[in-house]
């Protein structure tokens, strides 16, 4: 059996300034455990985790009131209280499993997480608030057989809930994959998502829950044998939601090329499009007191980007990787809604109401445009064994470009993005190894 304890704690020195927005301390800590039985094929694991924040009655407010928490939310158990001045939590979770031995392979995990639980000061937490039970099972074949080199196919299954006993999500997903005895693998699945009555707690920003209708994510893809000179494959997703009015398609692409052992080329795309008609828009404080309208759209989203991967050995000990990726992506919300008095009924159309957002300084406006370059480059120099010198140099341009019009080309936003003042960063990195 294996047991681990972590702790983790964070003090600061505030000012008027700080007061406001940031913890005076937060504490966290954690142990796990995992035991592996009959012949190591199957596993019992645990972790429990607690935290504690504490800080003024604004800082913790804000906690309270930011999309990990939503306290403020209408329709569950939570209560905001503009008096605390700490937050305590905490998160944990079971799960057992077979890994090994014949052809089948599952695992079970529930876990749970409460209202307060706060690590974002220590780390990166999406949201709390959280029940959710997963089970996953695969018949796994290693031994080639006809046409496949080896196989697998899984079945998946998971729901989720809030605390307050909130159902957020119930899906089911299928998928498989096969490598053929030629060296190519296939792979394709399908996930049927908001089974039943399913609400995201999320999607108002603090508003109420809003019911979801049924959605249905095919995916597949296949790639060629990655030893020969040139290989390569291609991915897609599709996405149908929201009884008919949302859809979405994206694909990616990838060639590679083998220029003998020492270097490697690696050429990507992506182009998706995505007519959304559910997006939350903004939330417009009304006149009258206490009175907000959660308001919605369609917004017909567009991206497409292109990647460069560039890997060359020069030694064993010396190896130089690049890689850069310039990104465009567009939108246009049309059909614009509020949530209605009934964010919970059956029908879709009935969750929500015309509405017309009024000018708002901060909102957004009616369409967008990003374009971005990014690039990274990696020089590896191992000066002696386990000792090795790492310089890095990363680039960054965002636009849109100074000529930029909603409607051209995204190659020419491309090439306007070298138009644009740069961002440069350089690490030096040396890891020195004393040995005996």
């Amino acid at each position: 059996a294996d047991i681990g304890l972590i702790g983790t704690a964070v003090n600061r020195s505030e000012d008027q300034y700080t007061r406001p927005y940031l913890h005076h301390a937060a504490y966290s800590g954690g142990a796990t455990f995992r035991n592996r039985f009959a012949g190591r094929r199957y596993e019992l694991a645990g972790q429990l985790a607690g935290s504690r924040v504490s800080g003024s009655r604004a800082a913790i407010l804000r906690t309270q009131r930011s999309s990990v928490h939503y306290y403020q939310q209408p329709g569950d158990d939570l209560q905001l209280d503009s008096t605390r001045e700490s937050l305590s939590g905490y998160s944990a979770q079971l799960k057992f499993g077979k890994y090994s031995g014949g052809i089948t392979r599952f695992e079970t995990s529930v876990i749970r997480m409460s209202p307060g639980f706060e690590a974002n000061d220590l780390g990166f937490l999406r949201r709390a608030d959280l029940m959710d039970w997963s089970t996953w099972a695969a018949l796994s074949f290693r031994e080639a057989r006809g046409i496949y080199r080896w196989a697998q196919i899984n079945g998946n299954h998971w729901e989720t809930w809030n605390t307050s006993g909130l159902r957020l999500e119930n899906a089911v997903n299928f998928n498989g994959h096969m490598g053929t005895r030629n060296n190519w693998d296939f792979h394709a699945g399908a996930t049927v998502s908001r089974l039943g009555k399913s609400f995201d707690d999320r999607e108002t920003r603090g508003g109420p829950a809003l019911r979801q209708s049924r959605r249905f994510s095919p995916w597949a893809g296949f790639n060629t044998d990655s030893r020969k000179m040139i290989s390569g494959g291609i991915f897609a997703n599709w996405l149908f939601a929201d009884e008919g009015k949302t859809d979405g398609l994206f694909l990616d692409p990838y060639v590679t090329f083998r220029f003998g052992s020492p270097f490697q080329l690696t050429i990507g795309g992506g182009i998706g499009r995505d007519h959304n008609d559910s997006q939350w828009f903004w939330n417009f404080a009304d006149t009258l007191p206490g009175v907000t309208h959660y308001s919605f759209a369609h917004l017909d989203y567009q991206e497409t980007s292109i990647s460069v991967r560039v890997n060359y050995t020069m030694t064993p000990d010396l190896t130089l990787e690049l890689y850069a990726r310039p990104f465009r992506a567009t939108g246009v919300y049309t059909n614009f809604r509020e949530v209605s008095a009934t964010p919970g009924a059956e029908n879709y159309e009935a969750r929500f109401q015309a509405y017309t957002p009024p000018p708002s300084d901060d909102a957004p406006g009616t369409q967008f445009k990003v374009t971005d370059l990014i690039s990274n480059s990696v020089l590896r120099w191992e000066f002696r064994p386990g000792s090795t010198l790492f310089v890095v140099w990363q680039h960054g341009r965002e636009g849109p470009g100074p000529n930029d019009t909603f409607r051209q080309s995204w190659a020419r936003d491309y090439r306007e993005l070298f138009e644009l003042h740069p961002n440069n960063t350089f690490l030096v990195k040396l890891a020195y190894w004393f040995s005996n």
